[in-house]
């Protein structure tokens, strides 16, 4: 195996100017540098990155954990991570953990990493034990949540935030203001309170504000992590076979969106024509289903990438971290939602 007294004997230098090079550490004069350069290529040198490591005390390890990985809008997000995380030098590993596997967690935080990102999983931060174990640890989450983030620490946790109650309103509103009265809310719940249900509660918003109507079959609340195609497919479906009246379907993600369009013209009616339906994330299912998918745009991996940067400057012990950072969410508008005022 090679090593970097060889790479210093082929160059002509010292092994600690090879360190400096290899590490970006120090001057070292322009000449000596493509010398040494030479003799990495020429020898085909691979530093040994573990003890490099060991003696910086560093891992250039990260963690990120997700509540489902099977959801592209995660899926999605962990690309922005990933992109960002190689960018600065680091390696990624990816973790899909629910309340169900939390004992899987423990390992994850004994485990050789310098931070670790949470797309935050409401459940995980009710767990005493991770509470605990991610006092000292560089962190940081991805947070959509109305509530604020109960883990005890001295300063705010570094997240980056979806105001999904400002988001689910606008989408309402969007329908509304194209002439739409009789609009469905196709969404999960969390622990059956309202309160923490920041897509219903804009839904409920934009409707009140409106004076408009919510019967009760208007609401249609799914299981949590059950945001999925054959969910908003199934929901949809069995409200259409029951005869009941609705122009517009206001779905809290894109998949549940997409399911409710093929229950729609399956059942003979039309999308827009007949039924309207808006989504939130933007997914790339979004863009191919048909028809193409009116939807709020989440940009996932920007918010990846947001999310590694906060990380790092705690890691590497940034002055100023930007600790709160709301993201932007604009409408997409494509082919789904009908205007009645035309």
């Amino acid at each position: 195996m090679v090593t970097r007294k060889d790479v210093a004997l082929k160059a002509g230098v010292s092994p600690s100017t090879v360190s400096r090079v290899i590490n970006n550490n120090g001057y070292v004069a322009l000449e000596a540098r493509k010398r040494i350069e030479a003799a990495i290529a020429e020898l085909n040198y691979i530093p040994n990155r573990a003890a490099q490591n060991l003696r910086t005390k560093s891992y250039k390890q990260i963690a990120c954990i997700s509540p489902s990985i099977s959801n592209s809008f995660f899926s999605e997000m962990f690309m922005g991570i990933e992109d960002m995380a190689i960018e600065c030098g680091y390696s990624l590993s990816l973790y899909n953990i629910t309340k169900k596997k939390h004992h899987y967690l423990k390992q994850v935080l004994e485990g050789p990493y310098d931070g670790l990102i949470l797309l935050a999983s409401q459940e995980l931060i009710m767990i005493k034990d991770f509470l605990e174990n991610i006092k000292k640890m560089p962190l940081s989450i991805y947070w959509d949540r109305i509530d604020k983030i109960n883990i005890p620490r001295k300063a705010e946790i570094p997240h980056v935030y979806v105001d999904l109650k400002k988001v689910m309103r606008q989408s309402v509103d969007y329908l509304i203001a194209n002439g739409h009265k009789e609009i469905l809310f196709l969404g999960h719940y969390y622990n059956k309170e309202k309160n923490s249900n920041p897509r219903f509660m804009g839904y409920e918003m934009a409707m009140k504000e409106h004076h408009l109507p919510i019967k009760d079959y208007y609401r249609i609340f799914i299981e949590m992590y059950e945001d999925k195609l054959t969910t908003g497919y199934e929901a949809i479906k069995m409200l259409l076979d029951k005869g009941q009246s609705f122009t517009a379907v206001a779905a809290s993600n894109d998949l549940l969106a997409a399911g409710a369009i093929r229950a729609i013209i399956e059942s003979g009616k039309k999308v827009p024509d007949d039924i309207s339906v808006i989504g939130v994330d933007n997914i790339e299912l979004a863009k191919i289903v048909t028809p193409t998918l009116t939807t709020m745009n989440i940009p996932k991996r920007e918010i990846g990438r947001m999310l590694v940067q906060q990380l790092m400057d705690q890691i590497q012990n940034e002055h100023t971290i930007e600790e709160s950072i709301e993201v932007e969410v604009l409408l997409k508008e494509r082919e789904s939602v009908k205007n009645l005022i035309h």
